[in-house]
């Protein structure tokens, strides 16, 4: 777990898990970037095999860290574009390397102004980013997914997703395919005190629904027990082919205080 204090803003706390689930190779990815003049926190799902996305994944984070440490801004374009250069950066590396060239992976990122007091978010793929705020639960990404496509045109229902055969066709990753439908906010959203985000790739999600991820935040005390909490979820469940599982969560100030505040239903907004 690891605290810093925006510039005249709130306090603000964050933890990460990656685990290798039942897969032989980890190729997830998590990291954060916070400073003075911002935060930024991104979470990868590689794919390619020999090894491929765990490079795609891990140069990803690499690469949008970097770019938004040297110039952290939250306009439109700005945010667009670190998702072009991460893209750029693993069509290079598929070309170095013949093990590599199938190399892929989703990214989800989450991005603070100087006083966390506003964000902006961008993703490819489904890595999907979570907002909690009074109890409701709003899943601010829309999968890049064949069954989401599915979803989108009402022949299947959404709470049928999760396990569905064909869940993992993606039409959307960095390293893949001409264009990107990554799409950051025209504007930047306003962060309230007692708002908790959290990143999470399929592997987590699939294990884990919505209503247990805010159960666990009802009684959790820290963004890291949120995770734990979460976590034994899915190892209780004992999958032999749980995937790799990754998660980033980041508290502002106190959610938990916020949320024993509101009545026990919890509803899960769907617009943003």
């Amino acid at each position: 777990m690891t605290v810093y204090v925006a510039a005249g803003g709130p306090r603000v706390e964050f933890a990460t898990l990656s685990r290798l689930g039942c897969r032989e190779q980890n190729e997830d990815a998590c990291g954060y970037w916070t400073s003075a003049n911002g935060a930024c926190f991104v979470v990868c799902d590689g794919a390619g095999g020999h090894g491929g996305g765990e490079v795609a994944s891990e140069t990803a984070v690499r690469t949008m860290l970097s770019a938004y440490s040297s110039a952290p801004s939250l306009t439109r374009d700005s945010i667009e574009r670190l998702v072009a250069q991460a893209d750029s950066a693993i069509r290079y590396g598929q070309g170095l390397s013949s093990p590599l060239r199938r190399m892929s992976a989703t990214v989800t990122s989450l991005f603070f102004d100087e006083a966390a007091r506003q964000a902006q978010w961008v993703h490819v793929g489904d890595t999907r980013l979570y907002l909690f705020r009074r109890r409701g639960c709003r899943q601010l990404t829309k999968d890049h997914s064949v069954v989401q496509s599915f979803v989108d045109a009402g022949v299947l229902q959404e709470d049928m997703v999760r396990g569905h055969a064909e869940r993992n066709l993606l039409f959307a990753a960095l390293g893949v395919g001409d264009e990107l439908p990554a799409q950051a906010l025209d504007t930047p959203f306003e962060v309230e005190e007692g708002d908790a985000f959290l990143i999470c790739t399929d592997g987590f999600w699939e294990a884990v629904r919505e209503y247990e991820m805010s159960e666990a935040l009802l009684h959790a005390n820290a963004a890291e027990e949120w995770l734990v909490r979460m976590e034994k979820l899915i190892v209780d469940q004992g999958s032999p082919d749980q995937d790799n599982y990754s998660a980033l969560a980041v508290w502002i100030g106190n959610p938990n205080e916020i949320t024993v505040r509101w009545d026990v239903h919890v509803p899960v907004m769907r617009e943003f």
